[in-house]
């Protein structure tokens, strides 16, 4: 693997680490005490360490300084030892499952701004007529995945606060109260960020509008924007909406592995190899 594949696998992988922290917004039996364990040392490792994430943040002066503040703030609240969203117990991980937008609101501007870094970085090196095919390609499988399991996450948090507003209005008799109106701001997050993981594509597939307009919609129907179609239910939207996304996301997770997982086993094959030369290197010299 060339360098700069290379520099493009740490950020993919960065990426993924972030974007796997959205399955704390499913609820869940149990979650991997080990998996988590592992993203929370990983997450700060690339601002402790001397990693291509280090070296962005480290030259671009003010904005890189915002950018590793907000990274730190995201894993202080996420996964730091004192927040309240993910602790660890006895019996396991503890999820907060009333947290879920300032998980979403962690994870979402971190993603985004790596994204950023890698397309700057992929069209420099294209414009030096570099080889960065392999990275592009792992980026590009990523970008789907991230952008699809962020519609399923959001969709489903979307769902169960549009049932808890309706349940609030309806147990006040149609009033607005102090807890409708909570939900009612809960729900406008929601539907900014879906906004936001739209407007932030680079992706122009028929696949990833399909569900985007399904989704799309979906919020129409919720907001009132758009009447329901003659003699269709808002339960029959939502399952819509819902088998829309889940098939996309099933589909570009496969998509993701058949991509990704070789070209990160070639990157750890190559790190290994040559911390594996470093240390040798000495005893060579000796000789």
């Amino acid at each position: 693997m060339n360098q700069n594949c290379l520099v493009l696998a740490t950020l993919v992988r960065y990426q993924s680490m972030i974007r796997d922290t959205l399955e704390y917004t499913l609820p869940r039996d149990n979650y991997d005490v080990n998996v988590y364990n592992t993203k929370k040392a990983a997450i700060i490792a690339e601002l402790e360490n001397n990693t291509p994430l280090k070296s962005f943040i480290s030259n671009n002066g003010e904005n890189g300084e915002k950018f590793e503040k907000q990274i730190r703030e995201f894993h202080d609240t996420v996964y730091g030892d004192g927040s309240t969203i993910l602790k660890l117990a006895n019996d396991g991980l503890r999820v907060d499952h009333a947290q879920h937008i300032a998980i979403f609101k962690g994870v979402i501007p971190v993603h985004e701004t790596v994204s950023g870094l890698i397309n700057g970085y992929i069209a420099d090196a294209k414009s030096k007529n570099l080889d960065v095919a392999a990275g592009e390609a792992a980026a590009l499988a990523e970008e789907k995945f991230y952008r699809g399991v962020c519609f399923l996450t959001l969709s489903q948090n979307l769902v169960k606060l549009f049932n808890d507003y309706n349940e609030a209005r309806r147990e006040a008799k149609g009033a607005e109260t102090a807890a409708s109106r909570f939900i009612g701001n809960d729900i406008s997050d929601v539907i900014r960020l879906v906004r936001e993981i739209e407007d932030n594509s680079r992706l122009t597939d028929e696949r990833f509008w399909g569900a985007a307009d399904k989704l799309r919609l979906l919020v129409h129907y919720m907001t009132g924007r758009r009447a329901l179609p003659m003699g269709v239910g808002m339960g029959e939207m939502i399952r819509q909406c819902q088998d829309a996304v889940a098939g996309y996301v099933r589909e570009v997770e496969t998509d993701f592995h058949a991509v990704v997982d070789p070209f990160m086993n070639e990157f750890v094959a190559d790190v290994r190899a040559q911390a594996e030369a470093a240390n040798a290197a000495p005893a060579d010299a000796a000789n």
